[in-house]
């Protein structure tokens, strides 16, 4: 019975630790970005640059942690396929009148491949941004 418990308690420790966010992406303020919702309030554009910072660390990651990181996009569409692009707001624009339809405001789409994992990150009107160290 106690061996029972104990391998119980080791797969649970052990699944929950899977799906956490890497050390690499805990530096990007997350909470802020995901309190912004659609841009609306204009925090995200101040994230660009962190982002930038983590952007090449998302390549391969599975979709859980993508969403631990930047959270629930703001758009989402289905690809042929079954692949995913997701969208997330950087400024505020009509998507925060019409949460419905593409806005034209810039953004970051991040490609989910078939396998569920970051195949692309790119911004919808390119940016400037300093070079992450």
């Amino acid at each position: 019975m106690i061996k029972q418990l104990y391998s119980i308690a080791i797969i649970g420790v052990l699944c929950l630790s899977a799906c956490s966010t890497p050390e690499s992406l805990k530096s990007f303020d997350s909470k802020t970005w995901k309190d912004d919702r659609y841009a609306c309030s204009g925090k995200r554009g101040d994230l660009v640059d962190d982002l930038e910072a983590i952007k090449k660390e998302l390549y391969g990651k599975k979709e859980y942690v993508l969403r631990n990181v930047l959270g629930k996009p703001d758009s989402e569409e289905l690809m042929e396929r079954n692949q995913r692009i997701y969208y997330y707001y950087l400024e505020p624009g009509t998507q925060c009148e019409n949460r419905n339809m593409l806005s034209d405001a810039n953004r970051v789409q991040v490609r989910i491949n078939s396998l569920g994992k970051v195949s692309e990150v790119s911004y919808y009107r390119p940016i400037k941004t300093t070079k992450p160290e």
